[in-house]
């Protein structure tokens, strides 16, 4: 790379998308600047990609081997602050004020007075801001602990699902571990998912590196707006494709997508979802593979739509549902 001019398109639009990086690094930036800045991204198509590109750059700046790696003439057209205004996002969109205090929603256990452990039951979500400026919105069944130190910000993902807005600070990077993977973004919207020994990464803004937790083990992955790496734990690699990141982030609206998965799944992110039991009646339903869209609604409703879109039967049986395949 050679910083700015690897951001590539209109050269109007580059220049404005680094005046924007260097004006919101700046600690005088206010929550005008963002609101102005957030007017200026849906304007057009083309500068969420220029900026987005921008921010991949700073990304591999900020790495040491990509350092060593940049020609002596290489120019970035911006400087690090000591301290840099952290970037507040809503998940609708627009900025706040980042004085916004962590609020410890729901359970709680405070180990200690930086560090919070977040739970959520069966048929519950929730979101919960944190000081630094970032959100978090977790899944149903998810349990993760936050540490904001001075040089870090640091997550614990022990299983669950969880949407981060993470709010830009190049001097403390936010760093999510997620069983033999560390999660490493600055500014980023992503959603990540770990179940069964299975760790699922979709990124709808910004870049993210993935690195093995133990140094050397494997090589480290970028994970760009778009795109989804999926890992199995144990595993050396993992698997790098192009998606579509609403589809990811639907369970935050209601929604479950699906496309070609094992039924067994589906009964149970719909176990964690409803907040019922719904199980596979055999190991051949389960295998059944499922395409569709299902609404987190009433349990009834719900058992009646997924009978109409696979070839399955859901009887209930005392507290909980169990799928049978249909004509059985």
């Amino acid at each position: 790379m050679s910083g700015a001019g690897n951001i590539g398109g209109d050269d109007a639009v580059r220049d404005a998308a680094v005046r924007w990086f260097a004006r919101l690094q700046d600690e005088a930036a206010t929550p005008e600047d963002w609101a102005a800045f957030e007017a200026w991204l849906s304007a057009s198509p083309a500068h969420p990609d220029a900026y987005e590109r921008l921010e991949r750059v700073w990304v591999e700046v900020e790495q040491p081997e990509a350092q060593a790696a940049l020609a002596p003439a290489t120019v970035v057209p911006f400087r690090r602050k000591s301290q840099v205004t952290r970037r507040v996002w809503l998940f609708g969109g627009g900025a706040i004020a980042a004085s916004v205090a962590a609020a410890v929603v729901g359970v709680g256990l405070l180990s200690d007075p930086a560090t919070t452990t977040y739970v959520t039951r069966a048929g519950e979500t929730r979101e919960v801001p944190l000081a630094d400026g970032s959100r978090m919105r977790l899944n149903a069944e998810t349990r993760l602990t936050v540490r904001l130190g001075r040089r870090e910000r640091r997550v614990e993902l022990a299983d669950g699902e969880a949407v981060f807005d993470v709010a830009h600070d190049a001097d403390r990077p936010f760093v999510v571990g997620v069983g033999d993977r560390d999660v490493r973004v600055i500014g980023t919207e992503f959603n990540l998912r770990r179940r069964a020994g299975e760790v699922a990464l979709n990124v709808r803004r910004g870049v993210v590196e993935v690195r093995p937790a133990t140094p050397g083990s494997a090589a480290s992955v970028r994970v760009p707006a778009g795109r989804q790496f999926v890992h199995r734990e144990g595993a050396a690699g993992g698997a790098l494709s192009t998606t579509a990141p609403d589809a990811a982030f639907a369970w935050t609206q209601g929604q479950l997508v699906y496309r070609d998965a094992p039924m067994s799944q589906v009964a149970a992110d719909l176990t964690r979802s409803l907040g019922v039991p719904v199980r596979v009646g055999d190991a051949a339903t389960g295998a059944l593979r499922f395409t569709g869209v299902l609404t987190v609604e009433d349990p009834a409703i719900v058992m009646r739509r997924l009978q109409a879109f696979a070839p399955v039967h859901a009887v209930r049986e005392g507290d909980a549902f169990v799928l049978r395949r249909a004509g059985r």
